[in-house]
């Protein structure tokens, strides 16, 4: 008899392991004895990727911190009009790229910020064309995310494919998984009311896959979810990858509550054990489907990120020059370059590389690749 059978998790895993997890199933793994989940889900990770860890040397380009959506648990955003305020014109924020470049050779700049009613998409267009054409075509540009398009597209009275596509034609490569949080109607209502809803966001990023467009996929927990939200959360990206095969990684964090409005009743973030059994569980319910899943020291620092490979994550991440968000939030941010980053995957028993957007390892990187969701690299 195995131990998953003597403790009785042995029909969910089964169920999970199989492909075919159910709700009830995934909420039964988040109650498993840590230690056990852990080292199913780090099995999983072996077989798919082995002990190898990848990285990417990237910034982050916080365009704007103009938002006009109002999440209660954003301490970065700004209204119109305030003091701190701001929008990089496209000539700044262009120039901030290519200074990270030519310094530190980033192969991607992540390029987010809010939902400002009076940034016209012409100005998105003449950023992204303006990094391709001054770095060369080698940065490539994760951007915006499924709420920005879905927001942008209404202000422009265009379909999102036409946006998209407009996007795509400048320079847009990929989609960052920004903006789902939990994708329960309940939670959204409490956290985010004003914002795209889950079922919205679901099918903006399907519309964004159809076009042929890789993107990532997240979960922000800690906060007024339950396991059972956390669980329809999960299924609803593995469903959304069966159909379109096109998210490449999928990457967890806690709700960091200071200087937010939600810190009144979520005054504290959750603790290093919940990260863990949420990569281990994402681990397990994705498997080789979603091949991976990100290391969570953004947030929870990087020694519980170096724990987290041992709990099924096989990807750091990466240096994330330029971070403004989570520093709003209270939350000091080290400076990780390659070398760095390597110390600390190599030093947790794992073998460090470099990879480039869609996780190919740089040494092998084709200059136009594009996931299929299966396994790169």
């Amino acid at each position: 008899m195995s131990v998953t059978d003597e403790l009785g998790y042995a029909g969910p895993v089964e169920h999970v392991l199989e492909g075919k997890p159910s709700v009830h199933d995934i909420v039964e793994l988040y109650r498993m004895p840590l230690w056990l989940l852990g080292s199913l889900a780090r099995a999983v990770t072996d077989a798919i990727t082995g002990r190898r860890v990848g990285y990417v040397v990237n910034m982050i380009l916080n365009y704007t911190n103009i938002c006009v959506v109002n999440c209660r648990f954003c301490a970065f955003r700004r209204q119109p009009g305030a003091p701190d305020a701001y929008r990089l014109d496209a000539s700044q924020a262009i120039t901030s790229v290519v200074e990270h470049w030519e310094k530190y050779h980033i192969r991607q700049v992540l390029f987010q910020g809010g939902v400002d009613p009076s940034t016209p998409l012409e100005y998105f267009e003449e950023v992204f064309r303006g990094i391709k054409s001054r770095t060369r075509g080698e940065v490539a540009i994760h951007g915006l995310s499924a709420v920005e398009i879905d927001w942008y597209s209404k202000l422009n009275r265009i379909s999102v494919k036409e946006l998209v596509s407009r996007l795509a034609e400048a320079g847009l490569d990929s989609v960052p998984g920004a903006g789902a949080e939990i994708l329960s109607p309940r939670v959204r209502s409490i956290i985010s009311p004003l914002k795209t809803t889950a079922e919205r966001w679901l099918e903006v990023m399907d519309e964004i896959m159809k076009l042929g467009l890789p993107v990532s996929t997240t979960m922000m927990y800690g906060h007024m979810e339950t396991l059972w939200e956390r669980a329809e959360h999960l299924l609803a990206l593995l469903r959304l990858q069966r159909r379109r095969g096109l998210i490449m990684a999928f990457i967890a964090w806690n709700f960091e509550p200071g200087n937010t409005e939600l810190q009144d009743t979520v005054p504290y973030p959750a603790g290093g054990t919940e990260l863990l059994r949420n990569v281990a569980v994402a681990r397990l319910v994705f498997r080789h489907e979603i091949p991976w899943i990100q290391a969570g020291w953004l947030t929870a620092g990087t020694r519980l990120g170096q724990v987290s490979l041992d709990y099924g994550a096989n990807d750091w991440g990466g240096t994330l020059y330029g971070e403004k968000v989570l520093p709003a939030a209270g939350v000091p941010l080290p400076l990780l370059v390659r070398r760095s980053i390597e110390r600390v995957i190599g030093s947790a028993g794992y073998e460090p590389y470099e990879r480039d957007n869609w996780y190919y390892p740089v040494e092998t990187t084709p200059r136009i690749a594009v996931s299929t969701g299966g396994v790169a690299g």
